[in-house]
């Protein structure tokens, strides 16, 4: 029996044991929508003549890092990339701030905790990927001068907190023409995943914007030619 032949007869076998059976099937490994991914796209080739790096805030174990960068690969958009994350899941102080919030800390429990940068680092070098550098922080303490000028980023943390600290860090690094993405800006600012959305539009209206959604969730942010 050949290597394919040996492959097929263990996935045969797994088929048949409880338990092993769904590591078979087909998985959609994001946590955004085919739409919302072809937004991003969109936004990296809007953003590709921009001076800067692209930056994804909050980046869990690194499927939208892997499918983002596979397109910049392909459209021959070359720029730095900085994966900023705790890599550990939730910080305590920013839990207590949902909590205060009105919401409930056991709704959060165990999300996004099972994570290690070097398993980010490992899957991106086992994928090719070399251009992302990756960053163990607290996102609403990080100093974004340190990746500016920003050409695109993609806000992906779910609390109030490190997003009403990171926005006006994130919006001063940003390079004319730049744009932010910020994740879960729902209609209502009182749901489980509405801190995001709620920090955003207190961002806004703290600077006389407008709040723009797109593609239902998204929350944007344009920096004009100034």
């Amino acid at each position: 029996m050949d290597r394919y032949g040996a492959k097929k007869a263990v996935r045969e076998l797994a088929f048949h044991v409880p338990g092993l059976r769904d590591r078979l099937r087909a998985r959609y490994p994001f946590l955004h929508t085919p739409a919302q991914l072809a937004y991003l796209l969109a936004c990296l080739d809007r953003t590709a003549a921009v001076p800067g790096s692209v930056v994804e805030v909050g980046c869990y174990q690194g499927n939208t890092t892997l499918f983002l960068n596979r397109h910049m690969t392909a459209q021959g958009i070359e720029k730095p990339y900085w994966a900023i994350d705790t890599f550990s899941g939730f910080r305590d102080d920013d839990l207590k701030m949902e909590v205060a919030r009105g919401q409930e800390r056991d709704h959060y429990r165990g999300f996004f905790a099972v994570n290690d940068r070097r398993w980010f680092d490992y899957a991106m070098r086992r994928e090719g990927v070399t251009r992302v550098r990756s960053v163990a922080a607290d996102v609403g303490a990080f100093d974004f001068a340190r990746v500016a000028p920003i050409a695109f980023c993609l806000v992906d943390v779910v609390f109030y907190q490190p997003v009403k600290l990171a926005l006006p860090r994130i919006w001063e690094a940003l390079a004319p023409g730049g744009i932010v993405v910020v994740d879960d800006f729902h209609e209502d600012d009182s749901g489980a995943f509405s801190g995001a959305g709620q920090a955003y539009r207190e961002f806004v209206e703290d600077r006389d914007m407008a709040p723009q959604r797109v593609d239902r969730e998204y929350g944007l942010l344009v920096k004009g030619d100034s």
